[in-house]
């Protein structure tokens, strides 16, 4: 019964909201952009360019660990008392070391988990990677062209309008376009 009530607070809700957003919206139609007027100001944006960084890692100290159902953490490092539900040499289980296969360092790959073989519910064998940072890397440029505006007035509207460089020299401040 709760989980009925609560389905229909939300549908109720919900269509509340939609009503008021439509009797609050305007009926009225939007007037079209500004397109003539009187020009108030000029401005030249110029071109620019935005270096964009990559940050660049390093696997580090990679290695195979045996995880079960139970070990959520059981893959971020060795554990030097008790198993952690890892499992261990020395049969015990009541200290020791997680069984941890090396694997190759250097990888210039950036995802952290490449190549798990794991399975997500049971248990299995997942490859688990230390990132090393070394640095950032120029990767490209993000360019913004040039612009000329000018600010157009008309009663009480005002907007700004691209135009073309020739355009933009030859009109003064006070012009009607």
């Amino acid at each position: 019964m709760l989980a009925t009530a609560r389905q229909l607070t939300i549908t109720t809700t919900a269509v509340t909201a939609a009503l008021l957003l439509t009797a609050c919206a305007s009926t009225e139609p939007r007037p079209k952009p500004l397109e003539h007027g009187t020009v108030k100001k000029k401005v030249h944006d110029e071109a620019t360019r935005t270096p964009i960084y990559e940050n660049r890692y390093r696997e580090t100290n990679c290695r195979k660990v045996t995880t079960n159902a139970l070990t959520l953490t059981g893959i971020s490092r060795p554990t030097t008392g008790g198993s952690g539900g890892r499992t261990t040499t020395g049969g015990s289980g009541g200290g020791g070391v997680s069984k941890v296969k090396p694997g190759t360092p250097n990888n210039r790959n950036k995802d952290n988990s490449s190549g798990s073989s794991g399975e997500s519910s049971g248990g299995g064998t997942r490859r688990v990677c230390d990132r090393q940072y070394l640095g950032r890397e120029l990767t490209g440029w993000h360019r913004t062209p040039e612009v000329w505006k000018v600010l157009i007035v008309k009663g009480e509207r005002s907007r700004w309008k691209h135009v073309t460089e020739d355009k933009w020299r030859t009109i003064k401040i006070g012009d009607s376009i």
